[in-house]
């Protein structure tokens, strides 16, 4: 019986001997080690030290990636405008300001000017805002002086008709056309569509004229970080046709493939007044995001927009939507009104 218990208990404890054994030596070389460490670090010499900084961060691998993107489209933007001079007279101004290429058939100095007051603060606020891609091609911007020379280059480049509006953008050119002579407005719409199609190629055709108009009439917050849409005059067009009960739902304009040309200044104004109503609720930014993100199996909006207002129904989105578009009727005529 004994030499039984010995032989099934006896290799259990020299396993069990051999792992302690083991065990043991490892922590007390750990710790052996540690105190190694400690005390050769009391030895270290402190200008020995910094020169290795110096060392050490040569020695670390270069990443290059975001300077040479940057050199690409420097040498892109001046291939473009080499490019332009072929297609319009000597009388414009061609300036390389990656990513964009300008042109103007005005002063040199008002081409800056619109660069520097209307163009990079935009993008910067935009991209701070909402955007999260930066362009990597060219965006070329046609700044025209007058009425006239905006419509004549529009008939010569791209055989339109501009009578009925001051600006459009080219999407497969990355080129805007601008009458400059009319403002800023325009320029900041059509530079919105091309700043958005970097990043959210898809979007859909409401959303996207939904965000241009309303950066068209705009104003900087005082620290210059946001762009704040206002209210504007396709209010109008919004109200009549809500008096008329002309105005369809929020889901049908969500879930329309394309701007609808018979109703194209309600189409736009509805859009327009649905993102000023997601910016004054302060989800615009969350609203695009999300639906950036969800936009391949939720590509018209209607799911997002219910998640970020948290709504059992997008009719119930409506019905606040619209009392608020009275709302912002009467804040406009109180302030007409002083």
């Amino acid at each position: 019986m004994w030499r039984f218990l010995i032989l099934l208990a006896g290799p259990v404890f020299l396993v069990w001997g051999s792992y302690a054994l083991t065990v043991g030596r490892s922590v007390a070389q750990t710790v052996n080690a540690a105190h190694d460490v400690l005390n050769a670090s009391a030895d270290f010499d402190v200008r020995d030290l910094r020169s290795r900084v110096e060392d050490g961060l040569a020695a670390l691998p270069k990443f290059n990636d975001r300077a040479d993107r940057q050199r690409k489209l420097a040498m892109a933007c001046d291939s473009r405008a080499a490019e332009l001079t072929k297609h319009l007279d000597a009388s414009f101004q061609i300036i390389a300001r990656p990513p964009y290429v300008l042109a103007s058939d005005d002063e040199e100095s008002s081409l800056d000017r619109h660069y520097r007051d209307t163009i990079q603060p935009t993008a910067r606020a935009l991209s701070l805002m909402l955007f999260d891609h930066e362009p990597d091609e060219p965006i070329t911007i046609l700044l025209f002086a007058s009425e006239r020379s905006y419509q004549d280059t529009a008939r010569r480049l791209d055989r339109r008709s501009t009578a009925s509006y001051h600006g459009y953008y080219i999407r497969p050119d990355r080129r805007l056309m601008i009458n400059a002579s009319t403002g800023e407005g325009t320029l900041s719409h059509e530079l919105t569509h091309s700043l958005a199609h970097f990043d959210f190629p898809n979007m859909p055709e409401w959303f996207d004229e939904g965000l241009g108009s309303l950066y068209e009439e705009s104003s900087f917050s005082k620290d210059g970080l946001r762009l704040l849409g206002q209210s504007n005059w396709r209010l109008n067009h919004l109200l009549h046709a809500m008096h008329h009960r002309k105005l369809g739902s929020l889901e049908a304009l969500l879930a329309s493939r394309s701007i609808r040309s018979e109703q194209q200044a309600t189409d736009y104004a509805h859009a327009r007044y649905l993102c000023l109503y997601l910016q004054e609720r302060e989800l615009l930014p969350l609203f695009y995001r999300k639906f950036r993100a969800n936009a391949a199996f939720d590509p018209s909006g209607v799911q997002t927009l219910r998640e970020v207002f948290n709504a059992p129904s997008i009719d119930a989105i409506d019905r606040d939507f619209r009392n608020w578009v009275v709302d912002v009727y009467e804040r406009t005529r109180k302030v007409a009104r002083k």
